[in-house]
């Protein structure tokens, strides 16, 4: 597919453009943070850093109406009372601006969970069709980065339809932006072709990237889990300074756990799908009273667990396209290191992965 050129100058008014066909999701400055915001004829996005938030949410809204419906008595028989449901209505065609790739590659993570299980999310398979991912590639790494531990890369194309390689010439700044998909090029049809200059010079600065540290070998991270789980005293260090807050899982490009309420009002009323955590003390609570997750410990275990154990477990053989970790496995995780960078207590997941295979090396070794 060719590559465009997307002036930086002409940003706002190729927004404005995509926004009359669809609506558009901006990443723009609020104080500290970078939040999506509806695109607004005003609004200039900004492109600079990672957004704070993850762009999960144009998939797996953080509330989501399911259906309304509506209770109506019998009048000739009091004791009968029928019910009528309205579903929700298809979600309206989505581009969401800004995502970094760690972001798009969530969409494979997610598809694995709503699609690829034996039962179809019907809700989430209608945002994924109708949701474009326009992602900027990153020209560095954060110090909370770790995507090249889970087949990441700063320009990888998993999941995005359009991918911007953001480049400065003296001429002008901007973007060369790579149709990934049909849908992206139709998007990109009248931009102005990138010259030749302008690919040599991103080859150039691609070359001249600093190469992040090597990866940790995690081929037995699965097994190793396993071998610690039973460990309470472990994951008990492990999860010492954890407040359960869930601040990790509400920003992770991967996590799916939700909860399904009833919002009640007289005779009518919406069912509700909301995130949840695995992190809150409530999520496995069952109605005996029962908690088989009690402790900080056991919740950590379990989030961790499910990143490194249980999904690579699930799904053995990565997916072509959605690439994999130097290990060979795919994690439920895409490295975006929002959970450290925005852990009020410095929680590290990454410092838990090696944690976790060098106490299984050690228990390993003690029973030679």
């Amino acid at each position: 597919m060719v590559a465009r050129f997307l002036k930086e100058t002409d940003l706002a008014a190729i927004t404005a453009a995509w926004a009359r066909d669809y609506r558009v999701l901006a990443p723009v400055r609020e104080g500290s943070s970078i939040v999506y915001r509806v695109f607004s004829q005003d609004m200039h996005p900004f492109l600079g850093r990672p957004p704070t938030s993850s762009a999960k949410e144009a998939l797996l809204p953080q509330t989501e109406n399911l259906f309304t419906y509506k209770y109506r008595k019998d009048q000739d028989d009091l004791t009968r009372t029928e019910v009528f449901l309205s579903e929700a209505l298809p979600p309206e065609p989505t581009l969401i601006l800004g995502p970094r790739p760690c972001d798009a590659r969530g969409r494979h993570l997610l598809d694995r969970v709503f699609l690829e299980r034996g039962v179809i999310d019907p809700q989430y398979k209608a945002h994924r069709a109708a949701t474009l991912f326009v992602s900027v590639a990153c020209t560095s790494m954060q110090n909370t980065c770790f995507c090249h531990w889970t087949g990441g890369a700063m320009d990888d194309e998993t999941g995005s339809d359009v991918l911007l390689h953001p480049l400065a010439l003296e001429s002008a700044s901007g973007f060369v932006a790579k149709a990934v998909t049909p849908a992206g090029e139709k998007l990109l049809a009248n931009l102005p072709e990138a010259t030749s200059e302008m690919l040599a010079k991103l080859d150039e600065r691609k070359a001249q990237a600093p190469a992040p540290d090597n990866a940790p070998a995690l081929a037995g991270i699965a097994e190793s889990f396993l071998a610690v789980f039973d460990d309470l005293d472990f994951w008990t260090d492990q999860s010492a300074r954890c407040l359960s807050c869930g601040v990790c899982t509400y920003l992770c490009p991967t996590c799916s756990c939700f909860n399904i309420t009833d919002e009640n009002h007289g005779m009518s009323g919406r069912r509700l799908r909301t995130w949840d955590t695995c992190m809150s003390a409530l999520y496995t609570l069952e109605g005996s009273g029962h908690n088989p997750r009690i402790s900080r410990a056991h919740r950590l275990r379990n989030r961790v667990g499910h990143k490194f154990s249980y999904h690579p477990r699930e799904f053995p053989e990565a997916a072509p396209s959605s690439g994999q970790s130097p290990s060979g496995l795919e994690f439920s995780c895409t490295g975006c290191g929002r959970c450290i960078r925005s852990c009020p207590v410095a929680v590290d997941i990454r410092q838990i992965v090696l944690d976790v295979l060098a106490k299984a090396k050690e228990t390993a070794e003690a029973k030679e």
